[in-house]
């Protein structure tokens, strides 16, 4: 990710994996069939002394409270950094077929004991409805006391969950504190909003592919939506999704590109590593050398690694980037709505 955060573990709070997926315009989608499953309600709860927290990688934006989050550490899961080292490469690819623990989440962790007050978990929604639709119930899925379907967007499903925790070995200071969180957890619940992430369109560029052959902003021009994913070197999820997102490209409907945008690849040394990744990886669409247009771009708009942009035959941006690794399935879906969009647009 551009932003790297820091991934020294304490025994604290906030474990994020970044997945992610902006939850603008975020519709509320049908709880799951779980007897523990409550509709979500705002009520008016009062958050003073609270601290919006954003998710870039989720997409979520939620309140917590503010004397609890001193220490606060980011610590990468899923989202593991990797600082140009592609010794493991291959060892971590993707699983084909989305299992219940592949999932990005956010933990909320207390700076006191080891156990997790609640998570926001994302899931593609296609596997989720396909365990949902085979009788399972959230919490046979997610392992946990209490889950509930928050929204939905972009193919993705997100879902609040209360993990199992024992209190059995508390002494009664460590109770009196795990007691004040449990209150607190409503009003937290309440406060998951969705978060809107802008990026302006990327402009004329002049510049080269990772091949050394000659590339500008005409790349568009052909096809009615290009889908440009905006990797780095040293981020290891995006490495990860490159070989599913090569398999891709090989099967993008009629009228659509897929390419890319190496964003480190801005001296010999990172061009070489983009190079041997992506030589590595089989990647044989269209990687991009950003010129100092595209390096303004990214400076200006970048939240973090990987951002998946749509685009259209004139450059504009469609619809809202995507941050974070995604299953394949969960960008087909977000493809094929945008493609929807601009064909709306046309028809017009």
């Amino acid at each position: 990710m551009k932003k790297i955060f820091k991934s020294k573990i304490l025994t604290t709070l906030l474990y994020v994996f970044m997945l992610t997926m902006l939850l603008a315009g975020c519709t509320q989608g049908e709880h799951s069939n779980d007897d523990q499953s409550s509709s979500h309600q705002v009520d008016n709860y009062d958050y003073t002394g609270y601290t919006d927290y954003t998710d870039h990688g989720l997409g979520i934006t939620l309140k917590l409270p503010s004397k609890y989050l001193d220490n606060e550490t980011i610590i990468p899961g899923k989202y593991e950094i990797m600082f140009g080292d592609i010794s493991l490469l291959g060892k971590d690819i993707p699983k084909d077929e989305t299992d219940p623990s592949d999932h990005m989440d956010l933990f909320f962790m207390p700076q006191e004991g080891e156990y997790c007050l609640f998570r926001v978990l994302a899931y593609p929604a296609q596997k989720w409805d396909e365990w949902i639709n085979s009788g399972e119930k959230a919490t046979d899925i997610t392992g946990s006391t209490l889950s509930e379907e928050i929204c939905r967007k972009d193919g993705t499903v997100y879902i609040y969950d209360q993990p199992i925790v024992d209190t059995s070995t508390f002494d009664s200071n460590m109770k009196e504190y795990y007691d004040e969180f449990i209150q607190m957890l409503p009003a937290i619940r309440a406060s998951i909003k969705p978060n809107t992430v802008t990026m302006s369109d990327l402009g004329s560029f002049y510049t080269n592919d990772l091949n050394g052959e000659t590339v500008d902003s005409s790349i568009f021009s052909e096809y009615k939506l290009t889908m440009v994913n905006i990797w780095a070197t040293f981020c290891r999820p995006c490495i990860k999704e490159l070989p599913d997102l090569q398999k891709m490209s090989k099967a993008m409907p009629e009228g659509t590109q897929l390419i890319s945008i190496v964003g480190d690849a801005n001296d010999d040394e990172h061009l070489k590593l983009a190079q041997n990744i992506a030589k590595d990886t089989d990647v044989s669409f269209t990687s991009i050398v950003p010129d100092n247009a595209l390096k303004q771009y990214l400076d200006n708009n970048m939240v973090a690694y990987p951002t998946t942009l749509f685009v259209d035959s004139e450059g504009k941006i469609v619809g809202e980037p995507i941050i974070g690794e995604r299953d394949m399935s969960v960008y087909e879906t977000i493809l094929n709505d945008r493609l929807a969009q601009v064909d709306s647009q046309s028809n017009r």
